[in-house]
C-alpha cells in the first residue's frame, strides 16, 4: 500500500476535487438522513475532505499510521484511529460512517466485503446511513492500460507511473515513483492490489447485513456510490 509515497499523497492526488466531492457527499447525507451530525469517515487517508465537511463532526479511521497523522492536522477537534476496515470496534456509533475512494477494494475479496461492510453497520446509529465508493467491477478494469501521474512544483518533482495488471482475479497495480527533491533524486516502488467486486457482489454485502442499499451511478467522480441505510 502507501508507504514511502504517504507524505506526499496530497500532492499526487491534487487532481482531486476534494471541495466538489464534498458538497455532493452532504446533499447525499442531507437527502437521505437530514439530522445526521456525526460522521466516521473509514480509510479516511489524509483526509482531505474534512476541510469541507466542517457541519459534521467527523472522526477517521486509517490502517495507516502516517495517514493519520496527517490528518489530525486538519481535523484537529476529530479523533483518529489506526485500525483495519474489517475488524474494528470503536465502542461508540455515527449517524453516517462512508468508505470513499474505492478503498473497499483493498479488501480483496467478497468475504471480506460483507466483513467490512458488518462493522460498518455495527458502528452506525440507527436510521443512520453508510456511503461506500466502489472500485472498479471486473468488466471496467481496463488491462495493460498504462498509466502517468506527475507532481511539479518547485520544491518536489514526482513521475508515478504503472499498467494495470492482474493477480488472479484482483487488479494489481504496481507503482514506481521516481522523486526529486532539494536532498537528491530517489526511485521507488509500491505493490497495490484491489478486489474487483460485481454491482450483485456489492448490494449482496449490505442485504446480508439487513440494510437497505441503492447505487447511484454517478457517485462522486463517476464511480459510483452504494448508499446503505439502517434501520431504526
Amino acid at each position: 500500500m502507501f508507504k514511502g509515497s504517504s507524505k506526499y499523497y496530497d500532492l499526487i492526488y491534487s487532481w482531486k476535487d476534494y471541495k466538489s466531492e464534498s458538497s455532493k457527499i452532504t446533499d447525499f447525507i442531507k437527502e437521505r438522513h437530514p439530522q445526521a451530525t456525526t460522521v466516521l469517515d473509514v480509510a479516511c487517508g489524509t483526509h482531505e475532505h474534512a476541510k469541507y465537511l466542517t457541519q459534521f463532526r467527523i472522526d477517521g479511521l486509517d490502517i495507516n499510521q502516517d495517514f493519520l497523522d496527517i490528518a489530525h492536522t486538519k481535523n484537529t477537534t476529530g479523533s483518529y484511529y489506526q485500525g483495519d476496515m474489517t475488524d474494528f470496534h470503536l465502542g461508540k456509533t455515527y449517524d453516517v460512517v462512508m468508505c470513499l475512494f474505492s478503498s473497499i477494494g483493498y479488501v480483496l475479496t467478497e468475504g471480506n466485503v460483507h466483513k467490512a461492510i458488518a462493522c460498518f453497520y455495527r458502528h452506525t446509529s440507527p436510521g443512520g446511513i453508510i456511503l461506500v465508493e466502489p472500485w472498479f467491477t471486473p468488466d471496467q478494469w481496463a488491462l495493460g492500460k498504462l498509466h502517468m501521474t506527475p507532481v511539479d512544483n518547485s520544491d518536489v518533482k514526482i513521475c508515478r507511473m504503472n499498467i494495470s495488471e492482474m493477480r488472479g482475479k484482483n487488479s494489481y497495480l504496481k507503482f514506481h515513483y521516481l522523486l526529486g527533491t532539494k536532498a537528491g533524486v530517489e526511485y521507488f516502488t509500491e505493490e497495490h492490489e484491489l478486489g474487483l467486486f460485481t454491482k450483485r457482489q456489492m448490494k449482496e454485502a449490505f442485504t446480508a447485513n439487513q440494510l437497505e442499499v441503492e447505487f447511484d451511478a454517478e457517485g462522486l467522480l463517476g464511480r459510483g456510490l452504494y448508499i446503505g441505510k439502517k434501520p431504526g
